[in-house]
């Protein structure tokens, strides 16, 4: 049976902050604000550089002058921070030993100015890689290998008992050196936990407003529903569309309402111009997709097969030579093989480790 739960972002900020802070920084302050370039968060952090800017908070690259290293920090105002649950994820991601999240290394707050929470120093976002390239889209090789490591961040997100409410190829990036062809899921501001400390997946609450980015937003969100695992895999499904092909049908389109009534026609009227250009698979995709309920457990394995079956067609699997992805370049690409390649390695079969389910399901 499932029991009601309360969104985390109903939380009082004042009480999440004593439960986030490890560190306070005792001194007068004047109110909400963010830290700036060349100052020293905590006497430890030197701030390098904005990575990005917000209205309520910065990500920011910092040096550590204690270990030497460089990491990114990523902070609110102190009055309208949220990163509580940026920390619940990571902390339980690192415990479960999930390899698509940043490591959390630090956390804390200045009093009445701002929360912090530092993490491992990652590269681009997929939404900037794809525009890096000549036609705005990845090969079908690097496509369907991101499709399954996105897949894959998912699953490990929902095994931690939190979904996202905004999948969108802004909220994967890839690591730094050897570890640019590994994806990793960031930003959790929208996140809630969809199932209780005992195990019960909480029950649609109906009616709850807008989540997400309305061009990756399942048709649940656009009724603005409640939502669950299935939400998270159907945004999935438009964003590795969207990598692979380089545009969706609804992409010049602005009012939410069009773009619903642009992917529910794209459902049926102008299907084939929503799956051109794409593997005959993805089509299959969505309609197993849509006969998932709010409570019902994504079919991961089937996906992975699925994703699997494609890139075999294209020429990938486990013991074949190391295919570059798109932004790798030469000298790093040159260093690895296809054992190094997590995804290749799922294509080859029996390799990779599934996720571990939920002690309480």
């Amino acid at each position: 049976m499932a029991e009601a739960g309360p969104d985390v972002k109903q939380q009082q900020p004042q009480q999440a902050q004593h439960r986030l802070s490890t560190a306070i920084e005792q001194t007068p302050q004047s109110g909400d604000r963010l830290p700036g370039v060349d100052e020293l968060v905590m006497q430890r952090y030197r701030v390098t550089k904005v990575i990005g800017d917000g209205g309520y908070g910065t990500v920011l690259a910092v040096f550590d002058e204690n270990t030497k290293k460089s990491y990114a920090i990523k902070t609110e105002k102190y009055s309208r921070s949220m990163l509580h649950i940026e920390v619940h994820v990571l902390r339980t991601a690192r415990d479960r030993n999930c390899k698509h999240f940043a490591e959390l290394i630090d956390q804390g707050s200045v009093r009445k100015e701002y929360v912090f929470v530092v993490m491992t120093l990652m590269g681009r976002d997929l939404h900037k890689l794809r525009n890096d390239q000549p036609h705005r889209h990845f090969s079908p090789a690097t496509a369907v290998r991101v499709a399954i490591q996105t897949l894959e961040a998912l699953q490990e997100l929902h095994s931690c008992s939190w979904i996202s409410r905004d999948v969108k190829p802004g909220n994967f990036v890839i690591g730094l050196a050897e570890n640019q062809t590994t994806c990793y899921l960031i930003d959790f501001g929208l996140a809630r936990r969809y199932i209780s400390s005992s195990g019960t997946i909480y029950k649609s609450r109906g009616e709850v407003g807008w989540r997400g980015t309305a061009r990756y937003g399942s048709l649940q969100a656009h009724m603005r529903r409640d939502l669950g695992r299935k939400d998270d895999i159907e945004s999935w499904l438009y964003m590795s569309i969207e990598l692979w092909k380089g545009a969706l049908p609804w992409r010049h389109l602005v009012e939410r309402t069009a773009i619903q009534a642009m992917k529910i026609e794209c459902r049926t009227t102008k299907r084939y111009q929503m799956f051109a250009d794409c593997p005959k698979q993805y089509t299959t995709m969505l309609t197993e997709i849509d006969t998932w309920g709010f409570e019902d457990e994504p079919k991961y394995e089937l996906f992975y097969k699925t994703l699997s079956d494609i890139a075999r067609n294209i020429g990938i699997d486990g013991q074949s030579r190391y295919i570059p992805y798109d932004w790798e370049d030469e000298h790093n690409a040159a260093g690895n093989n296809s054992q190094s390649d997590k995804a290749q390695q799922r294509i080859g079969g029996g390799s990779h480790e599934p996720v571990e389910e939920h002690e309480g399901r």
